[in-house]
């Protein structure tokens, strides 16, 4: 689902009750003299735009604003960053449900924290909506405002539970949206098909959580791919690989040097996930005889999920403790609408 903000409204809402977070990124940088720096304390001018969006719509809004003690550039953004904004938002909600989330990011990061995010609060029942801006709130052009905006109205014409990206002009599931622009102000795109289950399978229990998850990365194929480089990042992130490779799942065999160095990291329960560097189509390690060789050493497929999906899914199936058989299946199983029905199970 990728949704027109022109399609957004929802004249029914009288009332509307959102929680709004903000963590740092443009949407409220200054610059002071040596480049754009995140800035706290911006619930006063948050006020404004909800106030005018309120007198605009005729829908009474009630907002509780928190913002993170040290706001961040999202480039700075590491593994637990998502974590903590998910379980900060889950604290947040208290017995008075709102009808809604608002997560204000950096944009650099934001697909990688939306997903991430998506997967750490699948059970809660009210949207979260992710938003930013490629130019400060208050700098001639700035789409913040807007994009706040668009954020308001995307919980008011009630979505339903899940979490988005609301961007520009539109709202994109966060299990399927990249960055694909630096200053366009549809800096964000849905890049496959959003086919969420018709019923959310419950995931099972943690079966053991670390204080410090082993780490998770991503190794992307190139021509010329040093196979010592990928041995490395196999070792380093010991805790799982996503592997972004070319076309239908194939990479330089190196003659057989790449699949030792796959075989090892699986033998060590490593486990390695093969997604394509492609935006449309998905993965088929059957197909050519590289995939079928990764295959064999014990790669998962990821089918079509994105990059940033398939490192969040990871990352978080292996925080639940999920190991071997087992993170297959689910790394395989379309939870969210992260995975295209058809592709789910291969």
């Amino acid at each position: 689902m990728s949704t027109s903000a022109t399609t957004l409204a929802a004249p029914e809402v009288t009332t509307l009750r959102v929680s709004i977070l903000y963590t740092g990124g443009t949407f409220g940088m200054v610059d002071r003299g040596d480049g754009l720096h995140p800035r706290s304390g911006i619930d006063d001018e948050i006020t404004e735009v909800v106030e005018a969006f309120a007198a605009e719509t005729g829908i009474e809004v009630e907002v509780r604003y928190t913002e993170f003690d040290d706001v961040i550039d999202s480039a700075n953004a590491d593994p637990a960053t998502a974590r903590r904004i998910a379980e900060r938002v889950r604290t947040d909600l208290g017995p008075s449900m709102p009808d809604g989330v608002i997560v204000i990011h950096g944009t650099d990061t934001m697909a990688y924290a939306g997903a991430r995010i998506a997967f750490e609060l699948h059970d809660i029942e009210v949207p979260v909506v992710l938003t930013g801006a490629q130019i400060p709130l208050g700098h001639p052009g700035s789409d913040a405002r807007d994009n706040l905006v668009l954020a308001l109205n995307s919980i008011a014409a009630q979505p339903g539970p899940g979490t988005f990206i609301a961007f520009g002009t539109t709202l994109h599931p966060a299990v399927r949206a990249s960055k694909r622009s630096c200053d366009g102000y549809d800096g964000f795109a849905t890049l496959r098909e959003f086919t969420p289950p018709s019923a959310r399978p419950a995931l099972p229990a943690p079966r053991r959580r670390r204080e410090t998850p082993a780490p998770i990365g991503l190794f992307a194929v190139f021509p010329g791919v040093d196979i010592d480089l990928l041995d490395a990042a196999l070792r380093i992130y010991h805790g799982g690989v996503v592997l972004e490779c070319y076309g239908s799942g194939t990479m330089p065999l190196d003659g057989g040097r790449t699949v030792e160095a796959v075989r090892r990291a699986t033998r060590r329960a490593t486990p390695v996930v093969v997604i394509t560097h492609c935006d449309s189509g998905a993965v088929d390690l059957g197909r050519y005889q590289p995939g079928r060789a990764l295959l064999e050493a014990g790669v998962i497929g990821g089918a079509d999920l994105t990059r940033e999906a398939a490192l969040a899914k990871l990352a978080h199936l292996t925080g639940l403790g999920l190991t071997g058989a087992e993170l297959h299946r689910w790394m395989t199983t379309n939870l969210l609408g992260e995975l295209s029905n058809s592709l789910a199970h291969q």
